[in-house]
């Protein structure tokens, strides 16, 4: 993450933790991150951008969509598994995994409601080992050609094109 502080030094970059392992219901974790979002205290105008990985732009979408996006401005998602991924056979007792299998309701559910009027930028790769094809294709998407799921972020072209993004 040195890099992306780097590049990004201009924004205040905040970590939320979650469990990346994906033990609970996505819908718990998006309630994390609204009361994440809530003790910051913002303004009455100021708004948060959220850069987010693989299911946390599951989780942030989520938090969006259907908890609150009067506290949100813009969006980055990069390789999130808006159409599902494969890995929830891996781990079959992990209740948010299951969340991310192909045609899950809940995928379902996120995709009925609109983002709107938060701005979205999203990244994706048909290489993509975890999420294959267009699994990760959203609304203003871009192909990236580097494929290493776990890694992807910290790729300086995908951080150099979040910061164009935040900039706009």
């Amino acid at each position: 993450m040195q890099l992306a502080k780097k590049i990004l030094k201009e924004f205040e970059l905040l970590y939320f933790p979650y469990n990346t392992k994906l033990t609970e219901n996505l819908e718990e974790y998006a309630n994390q991150l609204k009361n994440f979002i809530d003790k910051l205290k913002l303004k009455k105008e100021e708004k948060v951008s959220i850069v987010s990985f693989s299911a946390g732009g599951i989780i942030a979408s989520y938090y969006i969509k259907f908890l609150d996006k009067k506290k949100v401005d813009k969006i980055v998602t990069v390789c999130s598994p808006f159409r599902g991924s494969w890995i929830w056979r891996l781990f079959l007792r992990r209740k948010g995994v299951q969340q991310v299998r192909k045609n899950s309701e809940f995928l379902k559910k996120i995709a009925s409601r609109n983002i709107k009027p938060v701005k979205e930028l999203n990244f994706w790769c048909w290489f993509d080992p975890l999420v294959p094809g267009k699994s990760a294709k959203a609304s203003n998407s871009k192909h990236t050609f580097f494929f290493l799921h776990w890694i992807i972020q910290f790729w300086p072209p995908i951080i150099y094109n979040i910061q164009k993004f935040l900039n706009d």
